[in-house]
Order: structure tokens, then C-alpha cells, then sequence
């Protein structure tokens, strides 16, 4: 398993500079795996871009000396929402997924582990601005911009894939 930009196993607790043993029970869960069955941004989903989120949420922690295990561990259930948000508005009615779902995986998150203050923020509060209350914690900070960058990457990545198939079939 790997990271979106990263060619580190994050399956290698060496290789992944302890990445793996701080989330291995979460990654090893079998509700946090039917993540695995909604898409997330273009083809990536959205239990890949937890993995991207919390790795980069983990490694930026770990680098200005923060909780780099609370930014890991919430940053693979910021989006535990297990719903597909593509859908969610004709089955529901809502219209706000991008102001709701914090809420969502917050809820699903405390049912099914034992979450610290900093994480529960963190998984709340990552939608910042969108989600107006402002973060409470740097780790809280630190996911709402690696949470915009991953998603930045993942829609660029699909798009690029889809443009140059288009290309390739034009050439053809």
C-alpha cells in the first residue's frame, strides 16, 4: 500500500518511519476498509485518500514536531462517512456534504474507537473555511491543508489520465 507520491510500502513499519505501527489496527479494521467501496476524488477512493491524507498529515507532524500519531490516526477517519457523497444529495435531501460530513465521520469514528480531543478536532474541524469554526490544535491545521493538497493531486491525477487517453485515442 502506498501513498499517493510516495514509493515507500507504507505496509513497512521501517520503510514508512513508523507510519504503519501507529495506524495498523485502524488499517486493519473492517469497517475503516469499506472506505475501500466509495469513491472518493476522480478514480481514488476514499479509503486511498485517507491513507494519502494521514501519511502526509503523519510525515508533516513528525517534521514540525507535532502529535504526528493523533494527525495519522485522524487523518484515516476524516472521511469516515461511509456514504457515497455522489449520491448522498438525491437519497437525503442534503445539499451540504462538504459542511456535513466532518459531522458524519466524527460520529462513525467515536462509535467504533477511542478518540483523543485533538483527533476528534481534527477530524471536525478539516473542511476549514468551509466548516466555519476554526481549528483548535496545528495538527487540525496542518489537515486542512494537506487534505486540500491530496485532493488537489488525486482530481489532477484523473483528469490528466482521462486527457491523455482522449490523446491516445485520437492518435490512433
Amino acid at each position: 500500500m502506498y501513498a499517493i507520491g510516495s514509493k515507500k510500502n507504507l505496509l513497512n513499519n521501517e520503510l514508512s518511519n513508523g507510519y504503519y505501527e501507529t495506524v495498523s489496527d485502524l488499517l486493519e479494521n473492517e469497517m475503516v476498509l469499506k472506505m475501500k467501496n466509495f469513491m472518493q476524488h476522480g478514480n481514488t477512493t476514499t479509503f486511498q485518500h485517507c491513507v494519502n491524507v494521514s501519511y502526509y498529515n503523519y510525515k508533516l507532524c513528525k517534521l514540525f514536531r507535532l502529535d504526528a500519531r493523533a494527525g495519522a490516526r485522524a487523518g484515516l477517519l476524516h472521511d469516515f462517512f461511509l456514504y457515497d457523497w455522489h449520491t448522498h444529495t438525491k437519497e437525503t435531501g442534503d445539499h451540504f456534504h462538504g459542511m456535513t460530513h466532518p459531522k458524519a465521520a466524527l460520529k462513525n469514528a467515536c462509535e467504533h474507537f477511542t478518540l483523543s480531543d485533538k483527533e476528534k478536532d481534527i477530524i471536525l474541524k478539516h473542511m476549514f473555511p468551509l466548516t466555519i469554526t476554526p481549528p483548535s490544535y496545528r495538527e487540525t491545521v496542518v489537515i486542512v491543508l494537506v487534505d486540500k493538497y491530496c485532493g488537489l493531486i488525486e482530481t489532477a491525477a484523473h483528469l490528466l489520465s482521462k486527457i491523455s487517453g482522449n490523446l491516445s485515442s485520437a492518435a490512433e
